[in-house]
């Protein structure tokens, strides 16, 4: 492997001493124009790249930003972690992507690691289960939280999220609206995910709001995980009832590809079987034949606003906590119909 160039092979090759190249990396002014072409020629000649860890030690600053996102398969964590490093870009900044799988091992790992390499600020979408290390973290570095809440008095930083409350609750209204009462929700992770609980909370106060008290054990609650069993299971559980849903909320956009995998492959028919909505748009529904009635948000102006908080909080740390909370917008598919008399049964596994 060849030789890394440093400031010393500079100074040889252009004839000037180590002090001089110095001053024109830094771009003074105490040099000779001819001085500076020899040195930049050098540099061009060598492939001299400068040493980053170096320079932050001189500025306290690595032009870094570290975004650590929960589900690397997540095309809405992917299109925001794009619109925020378009803007971080602009800036001279560049991002360090890391994906925890939801994994709060790996998370902490991740975070040490962005910590030790002495980035300028972190973006995170929390597995949920390291607010204490996370509310450590935000009084020594600026800090975005994407999508998920630390649920911790002292936390120091901004949050970029959807209004949960507000998506999950139009979406079940809309389907209260066209005559369902036995909807069933598939939820997320409640007790540790702050987006997991306010969505659970929308989806109750449209139910309780047409007359339609939930009990926690109640059959038509399926919990689990944002992943693909989740939905696959809930599928699985609802349509088995003696008396199934006659339409279902899915929670997260990962659960609703799973739960209509699921009815494909057991032949439940969407929507003449069951009503299906999801928070959060399925990538190209449109070539799908079924494509679910969904809760949709701008991505790309949430990553906007994730890269623009992030570097404001970096050049201005000690500013107040901000929330920049965006509203849904229901965008309508073919997977919703009025109830259609009782549902039929699932069909037993082929």
């Amino acid at each position: 492997m060849e030789k890394r160039a440093t400031i010393r092979d500079i100074a040889r090759t252009a004839g000037v001493s180590i002090a001089t190249v110095s001053r024109v990396l830094n771009n003074s002014v105490a040099v000779t124009a001819d001085t500076k072409e020899r040195v930049t020629d050098a540099v061009r000649q060598l492939g001299y790249i400068p040493n980053s860890a170096a320079i932050s030690l001189k500025t306290n600053r690595t032009h870094t930003v570290g975004f650590v996102i929960s589900d690397i398969y997540s095309e809405a964590l992917i299109s925001a972690v794009h619109a925020a490093e378009a803007v971080l870009n602009k800036n001279n900044y560049n991002l360090l992507l890391c994906s925890t799988a939801n994994d709060p091992v790996r998370e902490k790992r991740y975070l040490q690691m962005l910590m030790s390499s002495n980035v300028d600020g972190i973006v995170i979408n929390t597995t949920g289960r390291n607010p204490d290390y996370i509310l450590e973290l935000s009084q020594k570095c600026p800090i975005v939280l994407y999508n998920r809440k630390v649920p911790k008095d002292g936390f120091i930083g901004d949050l970029v999220d959807t209004n949960n409350f507000l998506g999950s609750y139009r979406l079940t209204k809309q389907l209260l609206e066209i005559g369902h009462r036995r909807i069933a929700a598939i939820c997320g992770p409640v007790h540790s995910l702050s987006n997991a609980k306010e969505r659970y909370e929308g989806f109750q106060a449209a139910m309780q709001e047409a007359g339609i008290q939930l009990r926690e054990d109640s059959p038509y609650l399926y919990g689990g995980e944002f992943c693909h069993q989740t939905g696959e299971r809930a599928l699985d559980h609802l349509m088995a009832l003696p008396q199934p849903p006659t339409a279902i909320v899915s929670h997260n956009v990962t659960m609703s590809m799973g739960f209509l995998a699921q009815a494909d492959k057991r032949k439940v028919r969407i929507p003449e079987d069951v009503s299906f909505a999801s928070y959060d748009d399925i990538p190209n529904a449109g070539l799908m034949r079924v494509r679910p009635t969904a809760v949709v948000f701008d991505v790309k102006e949430i990553g906007e606003q994730i890269g623009r908080a992030v570097l404001k909080r970096i050049d201005q740390p000690g500013c107040p906590n901000r929330s920049f909370i965006f509203d849904p917008t229901i965008v309508q598919g073919n997977s919703v119909m009025p109830p259609a008399g009782e549902q039929r049964p699932m069909p037993p596994d082929p």
